[in-house]
């Protein structure tokens, strides 16, 4: 089976869904099928059986095709500009044409979403029933358990030398801010991995799989105070390293929560610093629910399940474009 996996930037393998497109091609090629990650303007370009196409980017096939949401974008606009000061006229201009897109995209597709409130999210503002929930899927291989003692001996840290990991793009939905604010209180030296600089924290700048993972192992915690994410992939890959995860209670996290409820109190409301302190503070008494977090996150978002909910639902897909 030849299939088209249609990338936002086919030429990079760094932002959330792009690392996603190229992640699901390698495991389709597992399966068998000949998978090529391309833009939507190259469709046309070659042959294809089955097309997955992600987020706001569409684009129309004879035939069968799959959309995946990885989150809604009102939701993201609604929730994640709160700390910006852009106008509400802007705002609203931005939403709609976001949302239009995100909306076509889905219409005579088979829907996936890579989160529960994801679906949620998708049912209520665009009235699409969404097909199956698939939460992403991480390799466990290279975000492995390991000890922090020999990964600061790697990376030439004390010991006894107190710190929190911030990952991804400095931008304000991902509230760096409280990351800052929340480490200084706790008594963490911050540090960040991702594009763009936070004041108050060192930046590791843009790091290889393999160099993320020695500092999520050399790291205390991983802070992660989202105001709006779906499924983030920086948070699954701490937790398969063993590695603590505060975090606040959006997207995927609700999931965690309900399948691992003692893990409820590393986590915090979005927006909400007291509470996202609080969480902190209790990560040296909350060591059982780190671990039965990573038990649960290595065998529910492994590449192996990833692997088996994709084939399930090409399967479907296919199915149910040949019955009409």
């Amino acid at each position: 089976m030849r299939v088209a996996i249609i990338s936002p930037d086919p030429t990079s393998n760094s932002g959330g869904v792009e690392r996603f497109c190229h992640t699901l091609g390698e495991v389709i090629g597992r399966l068998g099928g000949f998978v090529t990650v391309l833009g939507a303007t190259d469709l046309d370009k070659l042959p294809h059986d089955l097309v997955i196409t992600n987020g706001m980017v569409s684009r129309r096939s004879r035939r069968p095709r799959i959309h995946v949401y990885h989150g809604c974008w009102v939701e993201h606009v609604r929730l994640g500009s709160r700390t910006n000061n852009y106008s509400l006229p802007w705002k609203t201009q931005f939403l709609v044409k976001g949302a239009a897109r995100e909306f076509w995209a889905g219409i005579d597709a088979y829907r996936v979403a890579v989160s529960e409130p994801t679906a949620a999210e998708v049912a209520r503002w665009y009235r699409l029933r969404v097909d199956r929930v698939i939460p992403n899927g991480i390799d466990t291989t290279t975000f492995d358990v390991g000890g922090r003692g020999a990964a600061r001996d790697r990376l030439r840290i004390a010991a006894n030398e107190r710190l929190a990991l911030f990952i991804g793009r400095a931008e304000a939905r991902k509230r760096p801010d409280i990351a800052v604010a929340a480490a200084s209180r706790a008594g963490y030296r911050l540090l960040t991995a991702g594009s763009g600089r936070v004041a108050g924290a060192t930046s590791l700048g843009v790091l290889s799989p393999v160099e993320l993972r020695t500092w999520i192992q050399a790291a205390d915690c991983v802070l992660a105070p989202s105001d709006y994410e779906a499924c983030s992939l920086a948070i699954l890959e701490a937790m398969a390293t063993g590695t603590a995860v505060v975090t606040t209670r959006v997207g995927y996290v609700h999931t965690l929560v309900r399948d691992v409820p003692s893990y409820r109190d590393l986590t915090a409301s979005p927006g909400d610093l007291e509470e996202f302190t609080r969480a902190l503070t209790l990560l040296p008494s909350r060591q059982q629910a780190v671990a039965e977090a990573t038990a649960f996150v290595r065998v529910e978002n492994s590449l192996e399940r990833f692997a088996l909910y994709w084939s399930a639902a090409i399967a479907d897909a296919l199915k149910r474009a040949a019955a009409r």
